[in-house]
């Protein structure tokens, strides 16, 4: 074997590694870059599901609100003490419940998510109109009043929630 055959060699193994591991190298960096990417989207799914749990838990409490104000108008005289007395207790975990929104908005802002942080802020502030009405703050209080609220307070979830699908996919 003359010294040429050897350098042939020893360059074509070189060469061989050296491809190896330039391609290892990127092909590693391409797994890191992927998981990251993945990761990021798993957290702002939960970040997104977590959100959607606490609205409807502010639903469920608004709506019981709703259920409740809207049974009390329809009697006969309106008993405004006895409405009082029986929403004051829903209305202390809603305004507890007020700070999970609150702590939502600065998630989604955080997370750039502004679209959904400005449907969120309308349908809390739609919550808040509702409470205010229910004090009689608002004027006149109907049943047609009451029903359209309900209407607006869903339409309002509703577009919370494709908003927050939209963001879901994204």
């Amino acid at each position: 074997m003359n010294y040429l055959e050897i350098i042939d060699t020893t360059i074509k193994i070189g060469l061989g590694a050296l491809i190896t591991g330039v391609i290892a190298h990127f092909n590693q960096k391409a797994n890191i870059s992927a998981s990251v990417t993945k990761e990021n989207l798993l957290y702002h799914r939960t970040i997104l599901t977590n959100i959607s749990k606490d609205v409807e838990e502010i639903n469920h409490l608004i709506l019981k609100i709703w259920a409740i104000f809207e049974f009390e108008v329809k009697q006969i005289p309106i008993d405004q003490n006895k409405i009082f007395e029986r929403l004051d207790p829903l209305r202390k975990s809603l305004f507890n419940d007020f700070n999970l929104l609150s702590k939502n908005e600065g998630l989604l802002l955080l997370h750039g998510f502004t679209e959904q942080q400005e449907k969120l802020r309308i349908y809390g502030e739609l919550l808040g109109q509702f409470n205010s009405y229910t004090l009689f703050r608002n004027g006149s209080v109907d049943t047609q009043n009451t029903a359209e609220y309900k209407i607006k307070i869903l339409e309002a979830r509703k577009d919370l929630y494709q908003s927050l699908n939209k963001a879901l996919s994204q």
